[in-house]
């Protein structure tokens, strides 16, 4: 285990993430599971804090709160990430050097030059005055070749912060995608929905709520790896209904989120209808056995933002709608209009 439990530990607290997963009524899939176990171990101080705040305040958990608590809590350190911070320090470091021997050896310059002209004013004799220019000469010339190296230095410095930059702006592009299915991540998720509300307040955005039809089922009868090349093809189905303005989310697990800014109720629920029978159109063969897989079906839930809620109201009322398409008996659509109809 992470905390190098023992057997007896680790049963016990097993048995209380059973208890905490119940009554929240989630699903104990591996992010929601390595969230409540971290939070049982209380070993790390925020993400206790976190979850205590939520409780106190009575909110509800889903698998959305869970995710986003996991990726900011518990998503182990970027090696390449650190290397590009004290690469970016390293050269902060550098340019903050050359600034500083640069306006230094400016001022010795200067005041070299204020010095020799003051012995030019004060002497009559020709011959010293030669001296005193010869020196100003010199002093000029190792001041510019001091200022040539300086710049040399400076070029170099740039070029290393462009590259840095390059890296930088691809390591936030990972940081942004889930690395199986290639979709937008939680994350990316957030900081999207925030910068179109700042955007324009009033914006109208659905989202689309997507999960596949038994697929718990599906691993335990084919295996993981099979089912991540399920989960994999299915997402680049998914992606190819979305336009450029709207952003494909893996969620978490099997589950899948749209969002569609300035696209009404209307519209999202016949994009929905196109994801659902485009992926029911999938057809999937054992490499292994060549043999036919069973057809992949999926449930979808299209809600429209309200602006009296907060994000995490809207995504948990969006969930709403996709249970009610479960229960309705999968593989379809289901509108928030839904809700308030009977079955």
């Amino acid at each position: 285990m992470k905390y190098q439990d023992s057997l007896e530990q680790a049963s016990e607290k097993a048995a209380q993430v059973k208890v905490f997963l119940q009554r929240a009524g989630l699903a104990a899939h591996p992010v929601n599971y390595a969230v409540c176990y971290d939070y049982i171990s209380g070993h790390h101080a925020g993400l206790c804090t976190a979850i205590e705040h939520k409780l106190s305040a009575k909110t509800p958990f889903d698998d959305f709160i869970m995710a986003d608590l996991y990726s900011r809590y518990l998503t182990p350190a970027n090696p390449q990430q650190e290397q590009l911070l004290q690469d970016a320090s390293g050269i902060v470091s550098r340019l903050t050097g050359y600034t500083d021997l640069a306006a230094e050896q400016v001022a010795d310059y200067l005041q070299q030059l204020d010095f020799s002209l003051l012995q030019l004013q004060q002497q009559q004799n020709g011959e010293n005055i030669l001296s005193i220019v010869e020196q100003l000469r010199q002093q000029t010339l190792e001041f510019r070749t001091g200022q040539y190296q300086l710049q040399q230095q400076l070029e170099q410095a740039n070029q290393q912060s462009h590259q840095l930059r390059h890296e930088l702006e691809q390591l936030k592009l990972q940081r942004q995608l889930d690395p199986l299915t290639g979709l937008y991540n939680r994350s990316a998720m957030q900081q999207q929905l925030e910068l179109w509300f700042t955007e324009q307040p009033g914006r109208r955005v659905a989202a689309i709520a997507i999960d596949l039809d038994h697929f718990s089922r599906f691993n335990q009868d084919y295996g993981s790896a099979i089912g991540d090349v399920i989960l994999s093809k299915v997402a680049r189905k998914i992606s190819s209904y979305v336009q450029s303005s709207g952003l494909p989310v893996r969620a978490g697990g099997e589950e899948f989120l749209i969002l569609l800014p300035d696209v009404d109720l209307r519209s999202a629920s016949e994009i929905a209808e196109q994801v659902r029978r485009g992926v029911e159109k999938l057809r999937f063969v054992s490499a292994r056995s060549k043999k036919a897989l069973p057809k992949v079906t999926i449930s979808l839930g299209v809600s429209l933002y309200q602006h009296s809620e907060n994000w995490y109201q809207f995504l948990a009322r969006t969930t709403d709608v996709l249970t009610l398409a479960k229960q309705r008996g999968r593989n379809q659509v289901a509108s928030e209009t839904m809700l308030a109809l009977p079955a």
